[in-house]
């Protein structure tokens, strides 16, 4: 901060640190919980076999609401910290509860992670390193915002406070913000349950179906940001 900036030097933001502990205890009490019902299932899941899968299959989708809201909490608490990957819950989900239901709750929970880190933003202090991230000015620097916005939220490999600050940042309304993060969180959602439903039929047809999926996501941001450096350095 600089000194033209002095006069905002005394002001109180929260604890990041504080934040991400109790965010913390919460998952791990969620996941906690969870494994407590979950328990017989994923010990039978363990030793599998086409004979028990039906019965199976029948137990783990007879969970109701209250695990399904656990992890949502879980996935949403994930998405908000910085350098924690909620992947292995979202394919969880899908394994338990199949690709439609799966991608509700992996869908509902990231959209609310990203919601409750945007709500933050203004309360939290952020260094002169991150605002000068180059993949925080290249967010910013789309010709079409909510483009770029959008495919920041696609990619998983993209924190999402980076995304997030950049769209605080650039002002965009909450109509905007909505939209952007709806669509944006709705690919990798809809994979992660596909994929665990995948993995708990033994398709591996569908499973690499997934695996590349995510790949040309992956491709795709890559693509975008080496033509946008080739235009930027002609």
């Amino acid at each position: 901060m600089n000194n033209n900036e002095s006069p905002r030097s005394d002001r109180k933001y929260l604890n990041k640190g504080l934040l991400i502990l109790v965010a913390t205890v919460i998952i791990l009490l969620a996941i906690a919980w969870v494994w407590h019902d979950f328990k017989p299932e994923i010990e039978l899941l363990l030793h599998s076999s086409p004979h028990n899968r039906k019965i199976l299959l029948h137990m783990i989708r007879s969970h109701g609401l209250v695990d399904m809201g656990l992890l949502t909490v879980i996935i949403a608490l994930m998405n908000a910290i910085p350098g924690l990957s909620n992947s292995v819950i979202c394919i969880f989900a899908g394994l338990c509860y199949g690709p439609v239901i799966g991608l509700l709750v992996n869908w509902c929970g990231n959209v609310l992670g990203n919601c409750l880190v945007a709500a933050l933003i203004h309360q939290l202090h952020f260094s002169k390193q991150f605002k000068k991230r180059r993949l925080l000015n290249e967010l910013m620097s789309f010709k079409y915002p909510e483009v770029g916005l959008t495919l920041g939220y696609m990619i998983p490999i993209i924190p999402s406070v980076l995304v997030n600050y950049a769209v605080v940042q650039m002002k965009m309304s909450r109509p905007q913000f909505l939209a952007m993060v709806v669509v944006g969180m709705l690919p990798t959602s809809f994979l992660y349950a596909f994929g665990g439903d995948a993995i708990f039929k033994g398709d591996l047809k569908r499973i690499v179906v997934v695996v590349v999926a995510i790949l040309i996501i992956l491709l795709l941001f890559r693509l975008i940001h080496h033509r946008r450096k080739a235009v930027n350095t002609n």
